[in-house]
């Protein structure tokens, strides 16, 4: 249980952090999460698996849509929740 001593206050990120339209290549991380679901993917029967192509994510927006999937597949109870 959280008490006043133990409890982390994370602020909430600027408006500007995420952006659909940016191009992914030069975030490292969001490249790294997208390769992991990738990997995870393959390794589900094929109708579970999402249908999109992995070398068309190009964008921060595509990315996003593709974890959001990915999520929803691997932890229905979180996409049933709406992600909380």
């Amino acid at each position: 249980m959280a008490t006043p001593s133990n409890v982390i206050r994370v602020p909430k990120p600027a408006r500007s952090s995420f952006n659909p339209n940016r191009p992914v290549t030069k975030n490292t991380l969001l490249k790294n999460q997208i390769e992991h679901f990738r990997k995870l993917e393959q390794k589900l029967p094929p109708e579970r698996q999402t249908g999109v192509d992995f070398d068309s994510i190009k964008t921060e927006g595509q990315a996003s849509e593709y974890i959001r999937k990915m999520t929803g597949i691997l932890n229905p109870q979180v996409a049933k929740r709406g992600g909380r």
